[in-house]
């Protein structure tokens, strides 16, 4: 029945705004599929991936091949026409895609759907259902929550709470930095120290530099010890 399908029913299935399906190739054996998708004719005018300015001029047309969700049980992987610009500002970059979000070999809907999945359980057990690495789940996972960090809306710091967490006998003890009146995790330091606590509480130094944390009033993001705003699954996802 799937071979049967047309490339403008395969465009309707995909659901990529802007591209359609030219080509399709289906392993009913292994449950393998393959999807080419281009531009539609009306989506012609592309997006410098640099500064997002508009430009014309193609340099190179390569394929870039990335998985995506499952579809009637197959997996899924587009093989997406990609093109390299010509941008005024910028020089030679890669289009924008609003359906790649990085250079990994994911579209952003399969990283979505694999990031919730990790508010709900482990990187490993999530590794083993889709049949990945438990490194390249926790990556996505990562790309995930920097996405849904930079979106949502940050109620401002009021009440500060600050307390330890024991990680075992190598890295020994966090300080965690909490909102108290949303109870949500804000800042992590290594170690237990004053000194720890004074890196958060430092006033930021014009430009700031993305993701760090500087004043009470300021913005409120995080330093390395893999930055990231989650709720109760701080042990298992940090």
């Amino acid at each position: 029945m799937l071979d049967r399908m047309r490339d403008n029913e395969w465009t309707k299935v995909l659901g990529w705004p802007g591209y359609q399906v030219f080509r399709q190739e289906i392993d009913e054996k292994h449950k393998r599929m393959r999807l080419w998708v281009r531009r539609k004719r009306g989506n012609q005018r592309m997006v410098c991936s640099g500064c997002g300015r508009r430009v014309r001029e193609i340099v190179e047309v390569y394929e870039r091949e990335v998985r995506d969700l499952p579809c009637f049980e197959h997996a899924t992987t587009v093989v997406i026409e990609m093109h390299r610009i010509r941008c005024p500002d910028c020089g030679v970059k890669v289009e924008k895609v609003d359906q790649l979000p990085s250079k990994a070999p994911f579209s952003k809907r399969f990283e979505e759907e694999v990031g919730k999945a990790c508010e709900s359980a482990a990187a490993r057990q999530v590794a083993h259902q889709r049949g990945m690495a438990e490194s390249t789940v926790r990556s996505i996972d990562l790309r995930y929550l920097e996405r849904w960090e930079a979106r949502r809306r940050k109620k401002p710091l009021r009440q500060m709470g600050v307390d330890e967490l024991y990680q075992g006998k190598r890295d020994k003890f966090l300080t965690v930095v909490s909102n108290l009146e949303t109870g949500e995790p804000l800042w992590f330091g290594r170690d237990r120290k004053k000194e720890t606590l004074d890196i958060f509480l430092q006033p930021a130094e014009p430009p700031a530099a993305p993701g760090h944390r500087g004043g009470l009033c300021g913005h409120v993001g995080a330093v390395p010890v893999e930055h990231r705003a989650v709720g109760a699954v701080v042990q298992d996802r940090v």
